[in-house]
């Protein structure tokens, strides 16, 4: 195997330099650095040029053959350098200077080393290979790779079978990329995620700051790293999803935005009770931001903006919370899912098509506090156990709360339903429903149907529907107003209910019993020009009053006054019918 040296160096000089690479390396090792060389390359895919950084000096390593060593000196490389002392096969310049270089090897950076990129090369193109031998890349591990001022960017074909760029830092060594750009990284097929484009592996460290990462596999990843810094990062069409943070810790984020991923915008997991905030996603073609089972979550100002999977997305989260998402132009906004999901959603800012908040069969808790939901098919869909909702207005939709599946224990507390089609439905599978001060308002259909067994209903408001409540199970209601309805309350054939303070006010019926349905009534107020109706049994007990609706006496007043006025007119023009109308002189000649 040839090994060639820089001429000027002595082999003490070597193997010094040997030394404080290999550690405790035999002295076999040690006298043949080129036995290093080819574990190295074996090890990263045998490319076809490999650039090995040291400590101190840089291998040229051409199919598994050290070919050259250059002396670099202490400290990083800088890329400038190696443009320089490498040779237009490894890394070519573009024009006289060197603020355009073409890499056309892949860089490997070995422990204790380290190489900048930046300040003189302000465009680094990185070729793209046929095949992985002749791809280009960065890997390392306890070395520092420092990118900063410059842009990054694959060229050459694309598509097809061809190889794409990719940066990857492991264990023990430091990434940072300061007001830079890398687009077009990331191998694509069934390459390994470490390989997805930008990655900071286990064990890494480092930052992106003022950073864009532009159609890149995935714009970047963080893979089990521990204290990585993002600030102000801009990640856009990746391929597949835009930013994955798995199994990382000390994550810091103050500004990250993800738009238009070809996947997922924000993919969360693996790490225990961490807290994101400041992330904003846009146009992704799935979910904006999807966390995956994992345990003590929270999002905080979380902005999701036309993702056309979805806004937010938990998986299987135990103890998350959602605070203050503001959530915009998706199906879904806000889901909460998947086996042992227990989440708060707390104030959230949602506007949408489909559903607001879906809380799905197979949780095993949700609530759902203060916030607003707006213009969705269903605000708050509720399919699973425990779901407890409370101080939240819904508006502008068909459907405010909707309680289906497998919703057991649901608790609706202090919430308001404005302008919707229908305020609220109970399924037939749902129990133990408890409806406390909801207050539905300018409901165009229904104000509140159920055929959820054993539904209590306290202090509820119902206006301005075409029937208040419409029954089809049993039903307790206590202290319910109804007002401007068409038909306050109505009982399906064979549904008994109870009543206690109701106070009910319909443009035309009160209560409504279809044929073999019961409804026993207690100290309520009852007004409608047909107060009880129907086929069935309406009992009336206590101190219940049943009469016609208040007299409308300012209205009549008004119509009296116009009626009078009508005839005081006619009774006028009357009178005076035969007196001739006044002549005019004829001396005047101006009459106007």
């Amino acid at each position: 195997m040839s090994r060639v040296f820089s001429s000027g160096y002595t082999a003490v000089t070597v193997f010094t330099a040997l030394a404080a690479v290999f550690g405790a390396a035999s002295p076999a090792q040690a006298s043949d650095p080129a036995a290093s060389d080819l574990a190295a390359w074996q090890r990263t895919g045998q490319p076809d040029r490999l650039l090995v950084i040291r400590p101190g000096m840089v291998d040229l390593v051409r199919h598994g053959v050290l070919e050259s060593r250059r002396i670099s000196g202490a400290g990083a490389v800088p890329l400038s350098w190696l443009v320089t002392n490498t040779g237009s096969e490894w890394i070519d310049r573009h024009g006289d200077d060197l603020s355009v270089v073409q890499i056309r090897a892949a860089v490997l950076l070995s422990p204790g080393s380290g190489l900048r990129i930046g300040a003189v090369t302000k465009k680094v193109l990185f070729t793209t290979g046929d095949s992985t031998a002749s791809a280009t890349w960065i890997r390392g591990s306890r070395a520092t790779l420092d990118i900063r001022d410059t842009t990054l960017a694959a060229t050459g074909p694309s598509g097809g079978t061809m190889v794409r760029p990719y940066i990857s830092m492991g264990s023990g060594g430091r990434l940072d990329i300061t007001d830079s750009t890398i687009s077009g990284f990331g191998l694509t097929g069934r390459a390994s995620s470490r390989f997805s484009g930008v990655t900071w592996g286990k064990g890494s460290a480092g930052s992106a700051v003022g950073a864009r990462f532009e159609g890149n596999r995935t714009g970047l990843r963080l893979e089990g790293s521990t204290g990585v810094r993002l600030n102000n990062v801009t990640v856009e069409h990746s391929l597949q999803d835009g930013v994955v943070l798995s199994g990382d810790t000390g994550t810091s984020v103050a500004g990250l935005t993800s738009r238009s991923s070809g996947r997922n915008g924000v993919v969360v997991g693996g790490t225990a009770n961490r807290t994101l905030s400041g992330i904003t996603t846009q146009d992704s073609s799935g979910i904006g931001i999807r966390a995956t089972p994992q345990n003590g979550l929270v999002l905080n100002g979380i902005q999701s903006r036309s993702d056309r999977g979805g806004g937010i997305r938990l998986q299987s989260c135990a103890e998350c919370t959602i605070t203050g998402a503001a959530v915009q132009g998706t199906q879904v906004a806000v889901a909460v899912t998947g086996p042992g999901s227990r989440a708060v959603v707390k104030a959230p800012r949602l506007t949408g098509s489909r559903t607001g908040i879906s809380l799905d069969e197979d949780i095993e808790s949700a609530t759902v506090t203060g916030g607003t939901v707006s213009g969705f098919q269903r605000g708050i869909a509720i399919s699973g156990p425990k779901a407890t909702v409370t101080g939240t207005r819904i508006e502008n939709g068909l459907t405010g709360i909707s309680l289906n599946g497998k919703a057991r224990h649901a608790v609706v507390h202090d919430v308001r339903i404005d302008d919707c089609r229908t305020g609220m439905t109970a399924g037939s599978t749902t129990t133990d429903v408890s409806l406390t001060g909801v207050r539905v308002t300018n409901a165009s259909g229904k104000g509140l149907t159920s055929a959820s067994p054993g539904l209590r209903v306290t202090d509820g408001h119902v206006s301005g529907a075409s029937t208040a409540i419409d029954l089809a199970a049993p039903a307790l209601l206590d202290k319910v107003t109804v007002t401007g309805a068409h038909r306050g309350i109505h009982l399906t054939p064979g549904v008994r209910a109870t009543g206690t303070a109701l106070d009910v006010l319909a443009e035309r019926k009160g209560i409504e019993a279809d044929r073999g349905a019961v409804i026993d009534i207690t100290d309520s107020r009852i007004r409608a020009p047909l107060a009880l109706g129907g086929a069935g049994r309406i009992l009336s007990h206590g101190r219940t009053v049943v009469t016609l609706p208040p007299f409308p006496w300012l209205g009549g007043a008004a119509i009296l006054a116009l009626l009078t006025a009508i005839a005081l007119q006619t009774v006028h023009q009357v009178r005076h019918r035969h007196t001739p109308r006044p002549q005019v002189p004829r001396h005047v000649r101006n009459t106007a």
